[in-house]
């Protein structure tokens, strides 16, 4: 843990204004979605029984996020791109099934949804002993309402893991990007308070990249993740059920979503009608755990962990980032003095997390 010095922390507090102004905007566009007044009446007693549906699953991890079979991949070449890699869309059926039966209907419903969507950087790596070396793929994971590749790709800078000797592939979430339905904006639905939809959609999103993850490592190419504020709550949901994940680096990352929604919802109409009804946050805390990433210990190793947060975020605050490293035996962490949108200091932040991923193994150029 890292004391911020006196230009780094000015850099936080400019930086918290960009998130704070931002806030009440992601509010509103999510308030849209929020249950009507009527439907909260009996909110506490349809939440206690949807700790019941999922308590199979908090208990045995396969009843849920058991591994998916292989799935038959599309891929439509883009051309050339970055560092002389060449580009492709992924595109393949999502093998997930809702675990909650009462959402299947809604789930077959978003048609657009129903298809799992990534683009692949790739370099062909030079030859070892006759043979291409398989270079490890980094799989970006982006944060609410993101997806867009051309926007995500400079997110993650993409050209630099390239460089790297790393290929990349760019992963939509559920209900976002090609996967968001015509008659909602990217993110709209996920996550959202409806409850249901936001544990089965992160269900999803694992099972999903689970079988990218299977495809990507087809020639032997070690396969890890890194992801930004819902991405980077992916990514470490992603570490607690998949022992075959080479690494883990949520950045930014929220990891309690009733914390989070009950923390900036503490103004809204919704949230005084549901204190009224009973709902308080560890109510949701309970209904949320089954897709808590610190329900569960981490799979990937010790080493291939790693957390970046930074001092001035204001909407996944640093106290998520703290409680994600010490659930992971506090790990690496960086710290940038930036917010989640005005990242200042995420170049540094990059590269450290280069530094701590190439002793894992030696990124062919």
């Amino acid at each position: 843990m890292s004391l911020l010095s006196g230009r780094s922390s000015v850099v936080a507090r400019l930086a918290s204004r960009v998130d704070r102004a931002v806030l009440g905007q992601m509010e509103r566009r999510m308030r849209g979605t929020a249950p009507r007044r009527r439907d909260l009446d009996d909110a506490r007693a349809r939440l206690l029984d949807t700790i019941e549906v999922y308590r199979p699953a908090l208990d045995r991890l396969d009843a849920m996020f058991a591994a998916p079979p292989a799935v038959r991949v599309e891929v439509t070449p883009r051309g050339e791109g970055p560092e002389g890699s060449r580009v492709a869309d992924l595109a393949f059926e999502s093998p997930y099934v809702p675990f909650h039966a009462g959402h299947r209907a809604e789930h077959e419903r978003h048609r657009e949804n129903l298809t799992a969507h990534a683009r692949l950087y790739a370099v062909r790596a030079a030859a070892r002993d006759g043979a291409a070396a398989a270079r490890p793929v980094m799989v970006c994971i982006h944060g609410w309402g993101g997806g867009a590749y051309w926007l995500e790709e400079r997110a993650f800078a993409v050209a630099y893991w390239l460089r790297r000797g790393y290929d990349v592939a760019l992963f939509q979430l559920p209900l976002h990007g090609a996967r968001a339905p015509a008659d909602h904006p990217r993110g709209a639905l996920f996550p959202s308070a409806n409850v249901i939809r936001t544990n089965e959609a992160f269900a999803q999103a694992v099972c999903d990249l689970r079988a990218l993850r299977r495809y990507l490592a087809r020639d032997g190419a070690a396969v890890g993740a890194i992801g930004m504020s819902l991405g980077g709550y992916t990514t470490a949901l992603w570490a607690s059920v998949d022992p075959a994940l080479a690494w883990a680096v949520p950045m930014i990352p929220a990891v309690d979503m009733a914390d989070l929604m009950w923390r900036h919802g503490e103004d809204s109409p919704a949230r005084r009608h549901a204190a009224a009804a009973g709902v308080d946050v560890d109510l949701l805390r309970e209904v949320f755990a089954v897709t808590t990433p610190t329900s569960r210990p981490a799979l990937v190793p010790h080493r291939a962990r790693m957390v970046v947060a930074g001092h001035g975020d204001r909407i996944t605050p640093p106290d998520h980032a703290e409680r994600l490293w010490r659930h992971w035996g506090e790990c690496a962490i960086h710290w940038f003095p930036g917010g989640h949108l005005a990242q200042i200091g995420r170049g540094d932040a990059f590269r450290a997390v280069r530094r701590h991923l190439d002793p894992l193994h030696t990124p062919p150029r």
